[in-house]
């Protein structure tokens, strides 16, 4: 099911972008000027597909989808690595304070495959 709502969001989003690029900028622009809502819509979705995908597939699994996921956003992003640079630098001026939840999420998983990895037999 999962799989299936995730081809239908990103088709809908790419059908979305071609129509009309300008209108699809402007849904999620006024989705971004609330960012603490986004943040804890984003934060409820990712606990219950996390909780589905992570008590269906083991942590390993998982994780090499992240990477190929990483990969293909790095692909995307990449075009545009001045102003991912900028962002980032804002980031690191701020420090990363407003980070650290997702920080303690991605070291967790990270720690739980390095584990998985060096106990398996």
């Amino acid at each position: 099911m999962l799989a299936v709502i995730f081809a239908v969001v990103v088709l809908v989003k790419f059908a979305a972008l071609l129509a009309s690029p300008v209108s699809w900028m402007n849904t999620a622009g006024a989705m971004l000027d609330h960012p603490r809502a986004c943040t804890w819509i984003y934060a409820v979705l990712a606990a219950v597909v996390g909780y589905f995908v992570f008590t269906r597939m083991g942590v390993v699994e998982v994780v090499s989808a992240m990477l190929l996921t990483s990969l293909l956003m790095g692909i995307s992003l990449g075009p545009y690595s001045r102003t991912i640079l900028k962002l980032g630098r804002e980031m690191a001026g701020e420090g990363f304070g407003r980070l650290w939840p997702s920080m303690v999420i991605w070291a967790v998983i990270a720690v739980s495959a390095l584990y998985a990895v060096l106990t398996s037999e």
